[in-house]
Parts: C-alpha cells; sequence; structure tokens
C-alpha cells in the first residue's frame, strides 16, 4: 500500500506542478520562457486541420522568422494569444492566417510575435484541459487526496 500511495503522490506534484506551468506561469510571467519554451492549449478551429481545438502546444522564443512559419501572437486590443500562419512579412508589418479561415488578419508588428510553433500533443492537450478546468481539476486533487487516506485507514479494509 505504501508504494501505492507514493505513486500517487508523485502524480499529485505533477498535476500540479503541470497546472503552474501551464496556467499560472503564463499570466504571472508574461514574457518568460521557461526552458526557452511555452505551452498552451488550442482554443479555437481557426488552424484546422493542422492543429486542432484542445491541442497541446509547444512553442519557442521567437529568433527568426519567416513566410509560413505559425506563430503566437499578442493582439492589441486583446489579452489573448493567438496562433496563425504568417502569409506575408513587409519589414516589421506581418500578416497572419488561420489554416481554416477564409481572410487574413489585420496586419501585426514583429514586437507582438511572442512564439514560433514547435510541436503538438493531441492527448496531452485533451487530458490537460480536463484537469486544468476548475470542476476537472478539484475532482482530480480530491481523487487523489482520498486514495492517498484511504491505505492509512486500516479499517476501512477490515
Amino acid at each position: 500500500m505504501r508504494i501505492i500511495k507514493n505513486i500517487f503522490f508523485v502524480l499529485f506534484l505533477l498535476v500540479s506542478l503541470t497546472y503552474l506551468f501551464i496556467v499560472v506561469s503564463p499570466k504571472v510571467f508574461k514574457n518568460f520562457y521557461p526552458f526557452g519554451i511555452r505551452t498552451s492549449i488550442v482554443l479555437t478551429g481557426s488552424m484546422e486541420p493542422t492543429l486542432e481545438i484542445d491541442d497541446f502546444v509547444i512553442t519557442k522564443y521567437p529568433d527568426d522568422i519567416k513566410v509560413d512559419d505559425i506563430v503566437s501572437y499578442k493582439e492589441e486590443t486583446s489579452k489573448t494569444e493567438t496562433l496563425h500562419r504568417i502569409v506575408k512579412i513587409d519589414g516589421d508589418k506581418i500578416v497572419t492566417k488561420g489554416d481554416a479561415n477564409n481572410t487574413e488578419d489585420k496586419p501585426i508588428d514583429r514586437s507582438q510575435i511572442t512564439g514560433i510553433y514547435i510541436g503538438r500533443s493531441k492527448f496531452l492537450g485533451k487530458m490537460i484541459s480536463a484537469v486544468t478546468s476548475p470542476v476537472g481539476f478539484s475532482i482530480t486533487i480530491i481523487l487523489i487526496c482520498i486514495i492517498m487516506i484511504l491505505p492509512s485507514r486500516k479499517h476501512f479494509f477490515k
């Protein structure tokens, strides 16, 4: 039973650290790239079929960009980040477009780009979306706590 308890404790730590890394760190450290990368979850279908809703996406610090790169950028009028493909570069002005969209986005400045897409995971994204939702996170924490406490209560297993 001690082994099971330790496994669930490690699982609890991993879920908590994942939550902090994915949900809290981008909000607290706006331009912080731990290990040179940032992560996010795709919220819309504007990049389908390349990227789907709930995909876990990894971006790196934007060193060099070119046409056809998928980049994340911060819109001036909102606090959200958008992940679209570059279709034109004209000096410091960049035009992007979602793969599933019919029209191009309005031009952005190079300084608005926050990352370049380097990879994704479908399964991890769906799992993280479920666990990091308020209800999913609460359920996960409660289940892990119950599983950690129950083996130490011998009267449950008589």
